[in-house]
C-alpha cells in the first residue's frame, strides 16, 4: 500500500518547449517554472505538444538536474551512502524529449536517473496526436493519447499527478496508504485512449490501461518485488470537466475522474480478486490580476471503494473498505518570480489492520505544506530562453501519520531544492 517512492518530479517549465514555441516558460506556467499551467500551457498540451513558431528544426531535448537538502524532525532509517538525517544529495537527473514528433504528433517522455539509489529508469511517457473539426455545429478538438500513468495526460493541476508539492525528497517520510490514482500505478501500466474538448468548454476522455509484466518493467528500470500486487486485465479510466473564463480575469474548471482495477494481492491468483474503484472530484480556479500577479488554486477529493474478496480470504481483512483522499492548495505568483504556496491534505478510511497494515490499522494521515519558490529566469526579460532555474524551500508538517496523532510531528520535513533545466540545442535556434 505504500506510495511510489522514486517517482520523478512533475512536468515543469522545460526549456525545450520554449525552444519550440519561442515563448518564455512563464507564458505556460505559474511562477515561470510550474508545474502549474496557465491557459496557454493547457492549450499547448491539449493540442499535443506540437505548437511552434516554425523556427525550430532541432530536436526538443531537455536536461534537468535536481539537488536537495532534507532535514526531518526525527532521524529515519539510514539509506546506503547517507545518514539518518540532514542529507544533502544530487537527487536526480532527467533527460526528456518534450515537443513535436512528426505527422502532427507530440510527446513528453523522460529517462530518469535516481541519484540516491543510483538507478536509471524510464519515467513518464505521454504521446499525443490532436485534430480539430466540427460536429453538429460544435467546434471540437479531439485526439488520441498513449501514456504510462493514469492522469499524467490531464491538462489541469487538480489531480494527484501534478500538485505543487510533488517536488519531494527521497529522504522524507510519506504516508503508507494512498488511492490507486495517487501514483501507485505510475510506470507500471501502459494505456491508450481518446479525448475531446467541445466548444472550448466541455472536456471528455476515456482510456484503457494494461498492467506491464515484471520482465518488461525490469528492462526499463522499474523494480517490482516478487510479492507485489498484480493487476488483472484492463483498467478503465475516464475523465470529464467543464471550464470557463470570466472577463479575461477569472478562470474556473470543475470535473470528475475515475479508475477501476482488479487486483491479485501479493500476486496470489488462487484466492480470487480484489476490486478497487477510484472516483474523484476536482476544481481549478485562477485569477489573473495583472501581469505581475497570478493566483492559482486547486482542490481534489478521491473516494476509493475496496471490495476485498481475495484479501479477506488470504489475510482475514474486512470484506470491504473505504479510503478518502483530499487535497487543496493555493499558489500566488509575483512577477513570475516569487511563488509562495500552501497546501492541506488528508487521507482517512475504515480501520482494517490486515489490509492497511499500519500500526493500529487506520489509514488516516493529515498535514500541511508551506513553500516558497524563486525562479529568476523563464521570462521575456531573461538573458537566455534555453535554461531555467527553480530554488525551493518547503516545510511539510503532519498532525496525523499512518493512523496516529501521537508522534506524527516526528515526520515533519524541511526540504531545500535546486532544479536546473536546460535545452542544450536551444541556443542554436535563430529567431
Amino acid at each position: 500500500m505504500s506510495l511510489a517512492a522514486a517517482w520523478a518530479a512533475p512536468a515543469a517549465a522545460l526549456p525545450s518547449f520554449a525552444q519550440q514555441t519561442g515563448e518564455p516558460c512563464a507564458r505556460c506556467h505559474v511562477g515561470a517554472y510550474g508545474p502549474q499551467l496557465k491557459q496557454y500551457g493547457r492549450d499547448f498540451k491539449l493540442f499535443g505538444y506540437a505548437a511552434g513558431d516554425g523556427k525550430n528544426v532541432l530536436p526538443p531535448i531537455a536536461l534537468t538536474a535536481i539537488a536537495s537538502y532534507t532535514q526531518t524532525r526525527a532521524d529515519r532509517a539510514q539509506q546506503r551512502h547517507f545518514g539518518p538525517n540532514d542529507n544533502a544529495a544530487f537527487q536526480s537527473a532527467i533527460m526528456a524529449y518534450a515537443g513535436r514528433l512528426w505527422g502532427g504528433a507530440g510527446a513528453f517522455a523522460e529517462a530518469f536517473y535516481d541519484g540516491v539509489h543510483q538507478k536509471l529508469s524510464l519515467s513518464r511517457v505521454d504521446v499525443r496526436r490532436t485534430f480539430t473539426g466540427t460536429v453538429a455545429g460544435h467546434d471540437v478538438v479531439w485526439g488520441l493519447d498513449a501514456n504510462n500513468r493514469p492522469g499524467v495526460q490531464d491538462i489541469w493541476n487538480s489531480t494527484p499527478v501534478f500538485e505543487f508539492s510533488a517536488f519531494s525528497s527521497p529522504f522524507a517520510a510519506t504516508p503508507q496508504v494512498s488511492p490507486l490514482m495517487d501514483g501507485r500505478l505510475a510506470t507500471r501500466v501502459a494505456g491508450a485512449g481518446g479525448y475531446a474538448m467541445w466548444d472550448d468548454t466541455l472536456y471528455t476522455e476515456a482510456a484503457v490501461y494494461e498492467p506491464l509484466d515484471r520482465v518488461l518493467l525490469s528492462r526499463v528500470g522499474v523494480a517490482t518485488a516478487a510479492t507485489a500486487d498484480r493487476y488483472s486485465g484492463a483498467l478503465p479510466y475516464w475523465r470529464v470537466a467543464l471550464q470557463h473564463e470570466f472577463a479575461d480575469t477569472h478562470y474556473l474548471e470543475v470535473g470528475a475522474y475515475g479508475l477501476t482495477a482488479r487486483r491479485f494481492p501479493s500476486g496470489i491468483r488462487t484466492a480470487g480478486e480484489d476490486r478497487l474503484t477510484d472516483v474523484g472530484l476536482d476544481a481549478t480556479y485562477q485569477y489573473i490580476g495583472s501581469k505581475r500577479r497570478y493566483l492559482a488554486s486547486h482542490v481534489t477529493w478521491i473516494r476509493e471503494t475496496e471490495r476485498l474478496d481475495a484479501s479477506h480470504r488470504l489475510t482475514g481483512a474486512r470484506a470491504s473498505d473505504r479510503l478518502d483522499s483530499y487535497r487543496a492548495d493555493a499558489i500566488y505568483s509575483v512577477d513570475d518570480t516569487w511563488t509562495p504556496a500552501a497546501e492541506v491534505f488528508r487521507t482517512n478510511g475504515t480501520r482494517d489492520p490486515k489490509f492497511f497494515r499500519t500500526p493500529d490499522g487506520s489509514p488516516d494521515s493529515t498535514g500541511y505544506v508551506v513553500e516558497l519558490a524563486y525562479a529568476p529566469w523563464g521570462k521575456t526579460s531573461s538573458p537566455v530562453t534555453w535554461a531555467n532555474l527553480r530554488l525551493t524551500a518547503r516545510w511539510v508538517g503532519y498532525t496525523r501519520f499512518n493512523g496516529r496523532s501521537a508522534g506524527a510531528s516526528a515526520n515533519d520535513t524541511l526540504f531545500l531544492g535546486v532544479n536546473m533545466a536546460v535545452a542544450p540545442l536551444g541556443g542554436l535556434v535563430k529567431r
